[in-house]
């Protein structure tokens, strides 16, 4: 899982910096796509969350205010430092701070003023709104899970991804029914605010991810044979539909939001943690991709405000390229971002999280930490 955490966290970098306008269509087209990597990251989440913490409730007192506490180290610090290195910035530059306060609480998504959820400040930072209030609504949310696994079991779980599925085919239907999903990003009602970056769409990921998680805990294992193949099927799958873009049909572009990607997904995740002996999950286990999804987290938040550092924003300067030169190009400036990405994990996210926890911890009579194994901190 922490490796399929770097292939998302990649794909989202290359979505931002963009391919040059001499590369082949379908390559253009699938580096366009890497916001796809978002609501991958949800459902992870889900699943990760659900597999650790597969028991709490809003009635487990301490346990349930101990994860509150471990969300907090491991999402917010990070969070923050970038935040403030931005506003320091902005100050520097005689720029008005832009509903700061919404930023500093991390509720900026639920704004319908395009600036405020996701222009200003650190773009990517929406999507840490929505997590803020998925991990909320965690608690609710995992007894029910829990309840329909105990009565109803692996049909009872399969059921609830097939009902999340449909709201967000559903919502697709809606959208393009209503022409609201082509509105300008900028636009309260567009499909972009509602599908994309407003908090609660973004349940159905996040349940389908504590479903899948629960299928795991039921002793869910498929063989290694079968599961390279679903692998295969999966990766297929979402490259081709993500090389073609969602420019074919009207429906396409708010499917391409989450509802494109949900099955999957989904059965990805499934053959990846239920047969580690498949390739794609061997290849997700290689140290390099296991290092690079360990920061991955610190990658997502600081590649966005580092790119004007590298180019011009968004890389307006390779739009008309010649030559393998612009190729080279991009791929050192991903590396530069993983780099820097790196060097954030190291030197802020993870002293900033130890810190935030030593804190906690001399002020409870227990150490604070998770139901299961401390590899879900990083999650």
């Amino acid at each position: 899982m922490t490796g399929v955490r770097a292939a998302a966290a990649l794909a989202v970098v290359i979505h931002h910096i963009g391919l040059p306008a001499t590369a082949p269509e379908p390559l253009r087209n699938l580096a366009a796509s890497g916001y796809i990597g978002v609501p991958l990251f949800f459902m992870l989440s889900g699943l990760v969350l659900g597999w650790n913490y597969s028991s709490l409730t809003v009635l487990s007192g301490t346990r349930l205010w101990r994860f509150y506490l471990a969300r907090i180290a491991r999402v917010m610090p990070l969070y923050w430092a970038v935040l403030l290195f931005l506003v320091l910035q902005r100050a520097a530059r005689g720029v008005p701070q832009e509903a700061l306060w919404r930023h500093v609480l991390a509720i900026q998504s639920w704004s319908g003023d395009y600036a405020i959820g996701q222009a200003s400040y650190n773009p990517p930072g929406w999507s840490i709104c929505v997590e803020v209030f998925l991990y909320a609504l965690f608690p609710l949310l995992i007894p029910v899970i829990a309840l329909v696994s105990k009565r109803f079991g692996a049909v009872g779980l399969v059921a609830v991804i097939a009902f999340a599925f449909a709201v967000q085919v559903l919502l697709v239907v809606l959208f393009t029914a209503e022409g609201w999903a082509h509105l300008s990003v900028e636009d309260p009602s567009s499909g972009h605010r509602w599908l994309y970056r407003n908090p609660l769409p973004r349940l159905s990921e996040f349940v389908i991810g504590l479903s899948l998680a629960f299928l795991l805990l039921r002793g869910l294992r498929l063989r290694t044979r079968i599961a390279g193949w679903l692998q295969v099927a999966c990766v297929v799958v979402v490259f081709v539909v993500a090389a073609l873009g969602p420019g074919h049909a009207d429906w396409e572009l708010p499917a391409f939001y989450g509802a494109m990607w949900s099955v999957p997904f989904a059965v990805l995740l499934l053959s990846l943690a239920a047969a580690p002996d498949a390739w794609l999950s061997r290849f997700f286990s290689t140290r390099a991709l296991v290092t690079l999804g360990t920061a991955s987290y610190a990658v997502y938040l600081t590649h966005r405000p580092l790119l004007p550092y590298l180019g011009k924003d968004r890389f307006d300067l390779l739009t008309n390229p010649s030559g393998w030169a612009t190729y080279a190009s991009v791929a050192v400036v991903v590396g530069l971002c993983l780099l820097v990405g790196e060097g954030a994990h190291r030197l802020v996210e993870v002293p900033a999280r130890r810190a935030v926890l030593r804190v906690v911890q001399r002020h409870t009579t227990r150490q604070l930490v998770t139901e299961r194994t401390p590899s879900e901190v990083s999650a």
